[in-house]
């Protein structure tokens, strides 16, 4: 009954990955717009010394006609509010420089600096980026092209990640398994609910009118995740959203060591499921049985019958994440890592339903916050 659940399961998921791939691949720009917008293009940085310069060139780079930039330094304690003073020195046209104003209380750091930063913009689209993302020349106009044709006020970006410790190959992969098997993208706007709703934080990009429509960075000042929380406010306005491919675009080193993932994953995972003790326990269940459960079996036999489901399922998991790999183009060692990716992240996501459990803080940017 169970090899019969999993197979099942793993075939809807696999017609599901089969209509995620069509929407993305129906995203190519076929028609650049005539005209296009101004665009403020905003940075919340807080200790980002190794990161935000290559970021803010990547972003002079661009071959997008009109667009400001600003970055907020939000109380760092490293070398980046020097680093963009420098970059506003040299390009004093196109960069403006604000000093963060000390966080207030009932508010995340980032939703505080965002808020600020929403603040000074000039723009008729606001572009939320992260200060450790690189964009490729083309990416603004890219972005703004695909909106448009899909008559969308608010559009995020799935990055292309950039992993260099083994740590990093080992598990942060999941991210684009979870998105590409497990998210339908292709009924983002067929379906109301505001919980089908999904951004990404290192790129947002949002129409001026519905960022202010919804509250903007205020209303979720609280939200630990404040990427979805801003999308699904946008969902419930009616809005329509898209979610673009990454790959040769928008690139992204989300964590640097086995510390920073735990601390990373421990922050945004039960937050995701908007704290639902029920659905998210149900969900990692439904993790462990769907994709790993099929591996410790075949492990503790590994001279299983060819005819056996259980061989049956690894193929098939197997070839799932053979094709994300493929994509997104990760390599192979994603692939044969796969137990382990699994096995860590379900640690990673229960420690985030623990946390909140025993009302221990969250660490994030060495400010502490408790849900």
């Amino acid at each position: 009954m169970v090899d019969l659940f999993i197979l099942l399961v793993l075939s809807l998921i696999s017609v599901n990955l089969w209509r995620n791939i069509i929407y993305f691949k129906k995203q190519k720009v076929k028609r650049l717009p005539k005209k296009y917008p101004f665009l403020s293009v905003l940075i919340p940085c807080r200790n980002e010394e190794e990161n935000v310069e290559n970021c803010i060139k990547s972003l002079l780079s661009q071959d997008y006609p009109k667009f400001e930039i600003i970055a907020l330094d939000d109380s760092s304690n490293d070398r980046t509010y020097e680093i963009l003073l420098r970059l506003c020195k040299e390009n004093p046209s196109k960069i403006k420089v604000l000093k963060g104003k000390p966080l207030p209380s009932g508010w995340t750091g980032k939703n505080w600096a965002c808020h600020q930063l929403s603040e000074e913009a000039r723009g008729e689209w606001f572009v939320f980026v992260d200060a450790d993302t690189k964009h490729s020349p083309s990416f603004l106009k890219t972005a703004y092209s695909i909106a448009k044709e899909n008559r969308a006020l608010f559009i995020s970006a799935i990055p292309e990640l950039d992993m260099r410790t083994m740590a990093e190959k080992i598990i942060l992969p999941v991210i684009h398994f979870a998105f590409y098997l497990l998210f339908p993208f292709h009924l983002l706007n067929k379906l109301s609910s505001s919980k089908l709703s999904l951004a990404i934080g290192p790129f947002i990009m949002v129409k001026k009118e519905v960022y202010q429509k919804v509250g903007g960075h205020k209303a979720i000042k609280k939200e630990i995740v404040d990427d979805i929380e801003l999308a699904r406010n946008v969902k419930k306005i009616g809005e329509r959203m898209v979610i673009m491919e990454g790959k040769n675009r928008i690139k992204v080193r989300f964590y640097k060591n086995l510390a920073e993932i735990w601390n990373g994953f421990s922050k945004n995972s039960f937050g995701a499921f908007g704290y639902s003790a029920l659905s998210y326990i149900l969900f990692l269940t439904f993790g462990y049985l769907v994709f790993l459960h099929p591996f410790v079996r075949f492990y503790l036999n590994p001279w299983i019958s060819l005819k056996n489901p259980v061989f049956l399922e690894v193929i098939f998991i197997i070839l799932l994440r053979s094709l994300v790999v493929l994509r997104v183009g990760e390599g192979m060692l994603s692939i044969i890592l796969h137990p382990f990716m699994i096995l860590f992240s379900l640690l990673f996501a229960f420690n985030s339903l623990l946390k909140v459990i025993f009302k221990r803080s969250i660490v994030w940017k060495e400010r502490a916050y408790k849900i």
